[in-house]
């Protein structure tokens, strides 16, 4: 038996152990330290020696929940507002009530290891693999800024998620996007299907979209200039709404760029034109529509078509679809998608048709092996 509050043990080997257990522990776990010896006054001498050097080592340094707000405020100006609100609302629904009164230099594997499981039985069927690797990996960037702050020699675990690979994505067929072209191109007149039909025909993004003013579009040029973009973000100062929209420098510098103007879309802009200082599709309260409108009468109009919906955002792929298939070199069509790198062109926004599948099977129109008598 133990003396009490002591919690030191004579095991079955002789050895003598004592068990100290650690404050920075998840919520609802446990975890202890084990000290063995020879004798029960060199395991306590041991255990006084390990509990005093824990509180030496974690003497003055935050907790994780202190740490990611020093964080977030370091890094508020350097980060966009749609970056900001991102990690705040990781921070302050997973990270700060599960790691937030852990110290930072008490954050190892195991511990990480028993984040991800909290997460996942707390979380069931709400969020993804790749969402549960996002929350880790923003925990880890609090421990690493800590680390460097600090000056602190710690080592920073590995995140546990592995990643799920996306499956296919698969673009509209050709059927459905002609006769989507052909009502956008009827209905041309109204702002919200030529708004539309410029994303069709360019493969330009939702938030770009709705960010488009016509002093953007250079018509003698034939040219569109893509400065700015649209997004709803979660609300970080206000209360008395839950998100707001923000206009803000597109995604990432190589974003900010000239996309040509094709020739089957330069009439009906030319036709259409508004003046400088209005935006390409107006909303009913604002100067500009908001994304969420855009997806909401682009379902609309899916219906009206007689279409089996797809997302917007699915417009970008088959685009870029079409490029390769019209022969665009994928250098430029990454440009013209506003892409960094042309790999990511080719992994997410390029698929091959079913029809380009059926062309290629078809020169097997005999025996693979066989040779030709």
């Amino acid at each position: 038996m133990p003396r009490k509050g002591e919690n030191i043990y004579k095991r079955k080997d002789g050895r003598w152990e004592g068990r100290i257990w650690q404050e920075n522990t998840l919520p609802g776990r446990r975890k202890y330290i084990s000290v063995y010896g020879k004798t029960y006054k060199e395991v306590k001498r041991k255990m006084e020696k390990t509990r005093n050097g824990h509180i030496q080592s974690s003497k003055g340094l935050p907790n994780m929940e202190e740490a990611a707000g020093i964080w977030l405020a370091d890094k508020k100006q350097s980060w966009k507002p749609t970056t900001y609100a991102a990690y705040r609302q990781i921070v302050n629904k997973y990270i700060g009530p599960y790691l937030g009164k852990i110290k930072i230099n008490k954050v190892d594997s195991q511990v990480m290891a028993d984040f991800h499981a909290l997460l996942r039985s707390e979380q069931e069927n709400v969020l993804s693999a790749n969402y549960l690797s996002y929350i880790c990996a923003v925990a880890l960037r609090v421990l690493a800024y800590a680390k460097k702050k600090y000056g602190i020699q710690m080592s920073i675990p590995e995140n546990p998620v592995v990643k799920s690979k996306k499956g296919q994505v698969i673009p509209p067929g050709e059927h459905a996007m002609s006769v989507l072209e052909e009502y956008l191109i009827a209905d041309s007149g109204k702002d919200m299907s030529l708004g539309i039909l410029v994303a069709f025909y360019t493969g330009i993004r939702i938030g770009e979209l709705c960010a488009l003013k016509w002093e953007d579009i250079d018509l003698g040029e034939g040219i569109i200039y893509i400065r700015r973009n649209i997004q709803r973000v979660q609300n970080t100062e206000k209360e008395d709404a839950r998100t707001s929209i923000i206009i803000q420098a597109p995604k990432t510098v190589d974003s900010i760029r000239i996309v040509p103007i094709p020739p089957v879309l330069l009439p009906l802009l030319e036709q259409h034109r508004k003046e400088n200082g209005c935006h390409v599709i107006c909303g009913a309260r604002n100067p500009w529509a908001d994304p969420r409108t855009v997806q909401y009468q682009f379902k609309k109009i899916l219906e009206k078509c007689g279409l089996e919906h797809f997302n917007f955002h699915m417009l970008r792929h088959a685009f870029a679809t079409r490029c390769i298939a019209k022969g665009f070199d994928v250098k430029s069509l990454s440009e013209i998608l506003g892409h960094s790198d042309i790999r990511l062109t080719l992994n997410l926004y390029v698929h091959s048709t079913v029809q380009q599948k059926k062309q290629l099977m078809n020169r097997f129109d005999t025996h693979l092996y066989q040779e030709q008598p």
